[in-house]
């Protein structure tokens, strides 16, 4: 078989990419190359259609993935009543949920409404902490310090904080609870405001590098930095640029440890986005979560949430949080896609666009610094006048019908069944320099930002 396959290509002859493109252009009769068949990111990085180079290799790959687990499945769970979150985290845990993260509110508006150690630990009655960590979404309202302690108390020997990297606690509680990820570097709040990949990546070496800093100048080690911090990305239905961008960013952050003579993987969070959900008709948005779970599957993600469906309708009932969670199940069950720790390895297009994304990325990035770095991001600067530009821009692409929103400006569907939700309003960003974008509110005004 293998000779016989050999005589079929004997006498094929093979063009390289100008004999490519000449017939190519032949078949277009007349209509622009670029125009027609070139597809561009937000960043202007070419996305094929056909590569002859051979590949960059980018080195994305974290190390081997545990096949039971290749990733951490953290639910979110903002029920404003302790007693519903309890329900809520227990029957979460029995269908397969590993780690938990807490969204608190003290007002209960948008977040578990918890003010003390009781109702703490009425959300948390008969969680074994241990196996079930505790996790502080970085948008929460809460003082860690207290938190940490009463989980501690609780029989909690790891967990998360969520602190921002510029939090001047950050240091102090690292080195109270040496096994905890205490800071968190969430920016999803770029790609949430409109930013573009490559931005979205540069604002997260910013903030680990930010970290970084503190910790060695407070007297901790860098080491120490990496191994309590988590980098939060988002992921998107565009499954093929979600996969690059997180390997980009993992190429980009391990450039920044090793800098500090860290020889160790980055952890990495993928979340899916809130800017592509729809509430017209929530049920596309299960296509949406799905694609991108994949994405931040395929993409190496150590740990991954998948939002609900009613995610921007309101809080989550049981059926959004069963649908979010056995989303996870499918990927690592049945489709088995934490088998390999790289899937996208040796690929033309993602190894490509992984090399062009994290080069650019570290661009933008080395212009962070220079212009005084994570904490001089304030109103006015150049980095927080990008993403605002880059905001208008993506509205304007939506509201013009340059890009479709499927449910919303294209196909949508008249008469759909309800999809039920509890009351709730969405959680603020956790960096609030920028401001979020809604790609469905585009398209319903139609006009430009």
């Amino acid at each position: 078989m293998h000779d016989d396959l050999h005589a079929l290509i004997e006498d094929m002859t093979f063009g390289d990419e100008a004999a490519w493109r000449q017939l190519a252009e032949k078949a277009l009769r007349g209509a622009d190359f670029d125009e027609v068949l070139v597809r561009r990111t937000a960043d202007g990085i070419p996305r094929g259609p056909v590569f002859f180079d051979a590949p960059e290799k980018a080195s994305a790959a974290s190390g081997p993935r545990n096949h039971h687990l290749p990733w951490q499945i953290r639910q979110v769970f903002a029920e404003a009543d302790t007693k519903d979150a309890n329900t809520a985290i227990l029957t979460d845990l029995m269908g397969g949920v590993s780690e938990i993260g807490m969204l608190i509110d003290p007002d209960g508006k948008w977040g578990a409404a918890i003010t003390s150690a009781d109702e703490l630990g009425a959300a948390l009655a008969g969680v074994d902490l241990s196996i079930a960590p505790v996790h502080i979404e970085p948008a929460s309202v809460a003082d860690r310090a207290a938190l940490a302690a009463k989980l501690s108390d609780f029989g909690a020997d790891s967990g998360g904080l969520g602190l921002a990297p510029d939090h001047p606690d950050a240091v102090p509680l690292a080195n109270d609870y040496s096994g905890w990820t205490v800071t968190s570097v969430d920016a999803r709040c770029i790609h949430e405001s409109g930013g573009s990949e490559v931005q979205e990546i540069a604002y997260a070496a910013a903030g680990f590098a930010e970290i970084i800093g503190q910790f060695v100048e407070q007297g901790g080690s860098a080491a120490s930095a990496v191994a309590q911090s988590e980098v939060l990305f988002a992921v998107d239905a565009d499954i093929h640029l979600s996969i690059c961008k997180l390997r980009a960013a993992r190429v980009v952050l391990g450039q920044i440890a090793r800098a500090y003579d860290v020889d160790a993987d980055v952890r990495m969070r993928a979340i899916t986005s809130g800017r592509m959900m729809t509430r017209k008709d929530p049920w596309t948005n299960l296509i949406r979560l799905s694609a991108a779970g994949f994405a931040g599957a395929v993409g190496g993600a150590d740990v991954m949430t998948i939002l609900p469906a009613t995610q921007v309708l309101g809080r989550p009932d049981r059926l959004a949080r069963r649908v979010a969670r056995n989303l996870h199940v499918l990927l690592q069950e049945e489709s088995h896609t934490g088998v390999v720790s790289d899937v996208a390895a040796g690929s033309y297009l993602h190894e490509t666009l992984t090399a062009e994304l994290a080069r650019k990325a570290w661009q933008c990035f080395q212009q962070i610094e220079a212009d005084g770095g994570f904490s001089a991001m304030v109103p006015g600067s150049g980095f927080v006048c990008d993403i605002a530009d880059a905001r208008c821009e993506l509205l304007d692409i939506y509201a013009k019908g340059t890009r479709a929103l499927i449910g919303v400006s294209r196909y949508a569907a008249p008469d759909l069944r309800d999809m039920r939700f509890a009351p709730g309003e969405a959680p603020p960003q956790s960096d609030t320099r920028f401001k979020p974008v809604r790609l469905e509110d585009a398209c319903d005004t139609g006009e430009p930002a």
